[in-house]
């Protein structure tokens, strides 16, 4: 059903186009009858009270969409304040959305999208897409850090460049018993590229030490890693290597004089810790400022770039 505007609203109703603008607006002025008579076909017909029909006019829609099943990590919500902020003063407006399912809340949340907004930034569904499953929807869609279905905008991160970025810096301080607590691949790899490039040649020692990344996990994992004897850990999340940091603090462990610590996510309790945390940050302004480049150029083909993260030095190494 096509849309119903405004001026067919006035018309079922038998009131001008200016008092049903009047109800709609809940502003006052206007009598019980007519206003319970505007509202009941406004429902009848699924009018919506339309930014669309005014970006329409305008040939500019403001609205972008933030798209994530995922809002509770702090480094996720780092990206988010960042972006908005961004956008804000690009002249957009975010919306954000939270699908809990693919094939209901997601295609519901589009369907609604289309037509209020040109642009959807993807961070985490619920379940992969493919090119097929956007069809139907009148939307440009950018993909950050996530399988991309084909003949869309794709922002990918490199962890592990910044992961070997600290590794060689631990490696070139004279550290050579390096053990690697958790297990993302993308840190592994990160830690293999250190030891291709320098760590075999300065005679380094890799160690791996599986584990979950919460903070109870860097705490409980205390005694293991003392046993292997390391005078590095990197830990997969800032939470994991938080966590030892406290186990380190209660038995007097000097960090970084007998164990140099390094985390990843570049967290706000890497700047609170004591001793401050060395981490492995996400190129969250680098890549904010290529989606607001995207959606504010008149250029019209997809990109696809990869950005490295960095690696951050502070007192814990």
């Amino acid at each position: 059903m096509a849309q119903i505007t405004l001026k067919k609203l006035a018309e079922l109703s038998g009131l001008s186009i200016r008092t049903v603008s009047r109800v709609l607006k809940n502003q006052a002025y206007v009598v019980p009858e007519k206003r319970e008579l505007v509202l009941k076909l406004a429902e009848q017909y699924h009018y919506l009270p339309n930014m669309a029909a005014r970006n329409l006019r305008l040939q500019k829609k403001s609205f972008v969409g933030i798209l994530s099943s995922n809002f509770q990590t702090e480094v996720f919500l780092q990206k988010v304040n960042d972006l908005e902020r961004r956008l804000f003063s690009a002249g957009c407006y975010p919306i954000l959305g939270r699908p809990d399912n693919f094939s209901t809340d997601f295609r519901k949340m589009m369907r609604d999208w289309s037509g209020v907004m040109d642009y959807v930034v993807v961070f985490e569904l619920p379940s992969p897409v493919s090119g097929e499953d956007l069809l139907e929807f009148p939307l440009d869609f950018i993909f950050v850090d996530r399988e991309t279905p084909a003949d869309h905008h794709s922002l990918l991160i490199d962890r592990g460049s910044g992961v070997c970025e600290a590794i060689k810096h631990l490696i070139r301080n004279g550290r050579r018993r390096i053990l690697h607590c958790g297990g993302h691949e993308s840190r592994k790899e990160g830690i293999q590229r250190a030891f291709d490039e320098i760590g075999t040649a300065e005679g380094a020692r890799r160690m791996f030490l599986e584990s979950p990344s919460e903070f109870r996990d860097g705490y409980s994992q205390g005694p293991a890693i003392l046993q292997r004897n390391p005078d590095a850990v990197f830990f997969d999340t800032d939470r994991m290597a938080a966590g030892f940091l406290k186990f380190a603090m209660e038995r007097n462990i000097a960090i970084p004089g007998k164990i140099a610590v390094v985390g990843f996510d570049d967290d706000l309790i890497c700047r609170m810790s004591a001793p401050s945390l060395s981490s492995v940050a996400h190129p969250i302004a680098e890549i904010n400022t290529e989606i607001v480049s995207i959606l504010t150029s008149p250029r019209k083909e997809k990109i696809c770039k990869t950005f490295p993260t960095r690696f951050i030095l502070r007192e814990s190494c």
